[in-house]
């Protein structure tokens, strides 16, 4: 979505936008997606790439694939090179083609390997090792974006002498307006108007805490929780909330439908895992901020994220992430409050 944005921006603004990327995998549309076509003035090429599974080897290869097309592709095209830091690899066909005089910008959303560290996911090591010295020549010779001050030092401390800016995600803000939940065909297709609803809305990935969250629904009956979205922790969340009948999925809705998916809810919850805020920034915030809706974050009290919604009084935040009972009391707070609730939405939508 971001990079679908700024493409159509760039080329609004008369620069030639040539998008090279991989059949998407949301909601089995992988079939459908054509190999090439021009999308609002914009070429976009999609290439096949292996999926890489869970295995480490099979990740590794995955990225080498599309490492090693991509480097074919930009070396025989012109222009500046744009490159997500998602596989880590990428960023080497913006340093490789550097020393034939390409320039390149390296949008950093995700720091590796120190973010699979953090995690848990990965052992300082051999693999650790390999992707840091990848990191830092990415880092090393084209202009850096990344999306808070955290994210930035932690960059600097990879490669000293690199280019970086902080630039936050951005949105659409005239494609997605608040309106009224009663308003939102998706929340009256699927009964959603009257209860109070919490809306996790997004990848329900490693990055995010949602155990608290779901467990916080055994105690708020009348509560309605929805998940749109697919991810890492998909099934885990599914298999917690088993018993849980106010705890509901949804898949991922169409692009052209989220300023209406974002309406069916009352607040809308942003997660981060304690240790990873100087590392990764959800994106999802400011599609949320957008529509109006007031946020409940979850994440440690001195993050970048809760200082954002703190600073703008639009949402509350929960630092014990993964205790029910403390979810359950600001969701409780903010349900007990509807003037309360009215005024974070509309600080929310004038960020």
């Amino acid at each position: 979505q971001l990079f679908s944005l700024l493409a159509r921006e760039l080329f609004k603004l008369g620069h030639s936008v040539r998008v090279l990327t991989w059949s998407p995998r949301y909601q089995g549309v992988s079939a459908k997606a054509p190999g090439r076509e021009t999308v609002d003035g914009v070429d976009v090429r999609r290439l096949w790439a292996p999926h890489g599974g869970k295995s480490l080897l099979g990740r590794a290869f995955a990225a080498w694939w599309i490492t090693k097309l991509s480097f074919w592709r930009a070396l025989f095209s012109g222009g500046v090179l744009l490159i997500p830091s998602s596989p880590p690899t990428l960023g080497l066909v913006g340093w490789w083609l550097s020393w034939i005089g390409r320039r390149y910008v390296y949008v950093l959303h995700d720091v590796h390997p120190e973010l699979g560290i953090a995690l848990k996911r990965m052992k300082p090591g051999l693999v650790a090792g390999l992707l840091r010295f990848i990191q830092r020549r990415n880092l090393a010779r084209g202009q850096t974006i990344t999306l808070t001050e955290g994210m930035k030092e932690t960059a600097l401390t990879l490669q000293r002498n690199a280019h970086v800016e902080v630039i936050p995600n951005w949105v659409d803000a005239t494609a997605i307006q608040p309106k009224p939940k009663g308003e939102s065909e998706f929340a009256t297709a699927n009964g959603l108007v009257q209860p109070f609803v919490i809306q996790y809305s997004g990848n329900l990935g490693l990055l995010h805490p949602l155990a608290g969250l779901t467990s916080a629904m055994t105690d708020l009956p009348e509560t309605v929780l929805t998940y749109i979205g697919r991810g890492a922790k998909l099934e885990a969340t599914k298999l917690l909330a088993k018993h849980m009948p106010n705890v509901r999925f949804f898949d991922y809705q169409p692009f052209d439908q989220l300023a209406d998916s974002l309406a069916a809810c009352d607040v809308a919850v942003v997660a981060l895992e304690p240790g990873a805020d100087r590392l990764a920034m959800p994106s999802k915030l400011q599609g949320i901020l957008a529509s109006g809706r007031p946020v409940l974050v979850l994440a440690p009290a001195d993050s970048e994220l809760a200082r954002i919604v703190t600073t703008a009084d639009c949402g509350i935040v929960v630092e014990e992430t993964g205790d029910p009972l403390a979810i359950a009391r600001a969701i409780r707070k903010l349900q007990g409050d509807p003037a309360r609730l009215k005024t974070m939405g509309e600080n929310a939508r004038a960020m």
